[in-house]
Order: C-alpha cells, then structure tokens, then sequence
C-alpha cells in the first residue's frame, strides 16, 4: 500500500497538478499497480460522465410543473386556514418519522448511531431523558 494522496491522481486528470508533483506522480505510477489502476478506473468514470446521454426534458415541462404547483400551493392555503394546533403537530410529527426513516437509509447511519451511543454512555443524565428523536429512531 503506497501513501500517494489519491486527490493527486484526479488533480493529475484535471491537469490542475503543478509540474514537480506531475513528475513524483508519474515516477510513482511507473511502479505502483495499484495507483495505475485507480488512476484508470478515475480516467474511465470521467469518460463515463463527460460523455453521458442525458435525456431530454419534454417541452410542455414547464407547463406541466406549474399547473402542478399552482395545485399544490392552492391546496396548502385552502387547508391553511382549517388548521387546528393538533393538525400541525401530526404533521410535525409525521415529517420527523418521515425524515428519521430517510436518515436510516443514508451512508454512515452505523457510525453516527454508534458514536450516538458511546455519548449517551457518557452522560447518564441524558440516557435517563432521552428526546424525542432518540426515541423514534429506537436508540
């Protein structure tokens, strides 16, 4: 395992490398397998991405997208003035479960809930009180 900063090779794809690093650099990927790889698969997914096939938004999108706003934003004012306090907290309540169940689907949910944990370990008094995130969640 070689100790190259990996930013080198894409700055080097970029050609945003100053000359004395270019040179270490390509002195370097003479013999490191592993470098030269990266540095290919980097070359291949800049390839992939310059040279993607985007498709093409259909013409009345933007007809299509404000009718539908203008719906939406319609609805939200009708129901605006029918709100009771209990309604906006269910909906409060609601967008929290809504976002805590986005959150355990994102990368690195496994470390911020463990370090989450070794906090809480810490602090007794804060185990005892747990909030009301900490309670959705399950932690």
């Amino acid at each position: 395992m070689c100790n190259i900063d990996k930013d080198l090779l894409q700055k080097y794809i970029d050609k945003d490398i100053e000359p004395l690093e270019k040179i270490l650099l390509e002195n370097h990927l003479l013999s490191c397998p592993q470098c030269r790889k990266d540095l290919n698969q980097l070359k291949i997914m800049e390839w992939d991405l310059n040279n993607i096939n985007l498709p093409k938004a259909p013409k009345d999108l933007a007809a299509v997208r404000s009718t539908a706003l203008d719906k939406c934003f319609k609805t939200i004012d009708e129901k605006e003035n029918s709100l009771t306090s209990k309604d906006i907290i269910d909906l409060q309540y609601s967008n929290l479960k809504n976002t805590v169940s986005f959150i355990n689907y994102l990368p690195g949910r496994k470390l911020v809930e463990s370090a989450f944990k070794k906090n809480a370990t810490k602090n007794t008094k804060e185990t005892k009180s747990k909030s009301l995130i900490s309670k959705i969640i399950g932690l």
